[in-house]
Order: C-alpha cells, then structure tokens, then sequence
C-alpha cells in the first residue's frame, strides 16, 4: 500500500499523474486548435468572395 512506498515514492507518483494530465490537457489544446483553424480560414475566405460578388454586381449596375 501506500505506507510500503514511502513519501518519496508517493511525491513520484503525484509528479508522474500531474505530468500525464499535462500533457492531456496539452493535446485537447492542440486538437482543438486543429479544428478551429481551418474554419477560421474558411470564413474568411467566405468573406472575401461575398465581398467580390457584392463589388462585380455593383460594376455591373
């Protein structure tokens, strides 16, 4: 059990599971990015074409 690890063992798996969790949280981070980049990207690129229609409509008024 635990008394059969000692402090130190139980310090090192403390340090080991807060590690662990770091990088969990470091790779939800990343995906999530991921994810969100592109649609960024795509909106934008929505925006400028909306805009490119609205200016060859008006030239063609």
């Amino acid at each position: 059990m635990i008394t059969s690890i000692g402090i130190p063992g139980l310090i090192l798996a403390l340090l080991i599971l807060a590690v662990f969790i770091g990088l969990g949280i470091l790779i939800i981070k990343r995906v999530t990015q991921r994810s969100k980049n592109p649609t960024d990207d795509l909106n934008a690129e929505i925006t400028n074409l909306k805009k490119r229609v609205y200016e060859l409509e008006n030239d063609n008024n």
